[in-house]
């Protein structure tokens, strides 16, 4: 009798580990939480954001947490914020926005989770403040994060605009409002650029360094203009994402 339940519980065990190694399979596969921490002296201001890596839309919820630790007196304070979203396939939303006043004694933990409409945990990304600073501590390697410069300006990417008449200028704010939600790490120029085609009627030209991967006729209708902003930036993400597997299979 005892041996059958020694083997039971070792068994549970065995398979709750199991289950939870193959849940660490599956976290950032297809959707994936990206904190980005910007620092100002004393105040570090938090952007969560979704990454949708999959070719379908998703409906999800977030969980935004942040412990925070006084290492000296031992005071903690946590503070979440939660809510539902859908994000369209291959989009970047931003999903909340918090500002923490943190001391040198201060530790804070900020926690991003994605989860599915069965409550599952899809995706994780987590900051660690200490001593002022901020600890990378991701789960792909692959950090989103931006300190205000002291001086200069880095920049990763252009977005130019050649444009002609007022709907082409309101889609070349709306495209490069959406383009900067997105964090591209890609350093190649981009031009928006509007020509006369036949009669009156006018296009636009979406160029990444001088080769069109798109294009549609203006019309002075801001629906019509964002829509053809999302289709635009899906084609962009896709072009990005083609040379950075490029990348991979080259070396």
């Amino acid at each position: 009798m005892k041996l059958l339940l020694y083997f039971i519980f070792s068994t549970s065990i065995f398979l709750g580990n199991l289950n939870t190694s193959l849940a660490q399979q599956f976290l950032n596969k297809e959707v994936k939480p990206l904190l980005e921490i910007e620092q100002s002296e004393d105040v570090f201001s938090v952007i969560g954001k979704a990454e949708n890596l999959s070719n379908i839309n998703r409906s999800l919820e977030y969980e935004l947490i942040v412990f925070k630790e006084n290492t000296k007196t031992k005071n903690k304070s946590n503070n979440k914020q939660t809510d539902r979203f859908v994000i369209e396939a291959k989009e970047i939303i931003t999903l909340s926005k918090t500002s923490i006043n943190v001391s040198k004694t201060d530790k804070v933990i900020i926690l991003l989770l994605l989860k599915n409409e069965e409550g599952e945990i899809v995706g994780r990304d987590r900051k660690i403040i200490t001593d002022n600073r901020i600890i990378q501590k991701d789960y792909d390697n692959k950090v989103t994060l931006k300190k205000k410069p002291s001086d200069g300006i880095k920049l990763k990417g252009v977005v130019l605009e050649r444009v002609k008449t007022k709907p082409g200028r309101d889609f070349y704010n709306f495209f490069y409002s959406k383009y900067m939600t997105y964090n591209f790490k890609d350093s190649r120029a981009i031009l928006v650029e509007e020509i006369h085609d036949r009669g009156r009627n006018t296009k636009i030209f979406i160029k990444l360094d001088n080769r069109k991967i798109y294009e549609f006729f203006v019309q002075p209708n801001l629906d019509y203009l964002k829509r053809n902003v999302d289709v635009a930036i899906r084609v962009l993400y896709q072009e990005f994402e083609k040379k950075e597997k490029d990348y991979i299979v080259r070396y």
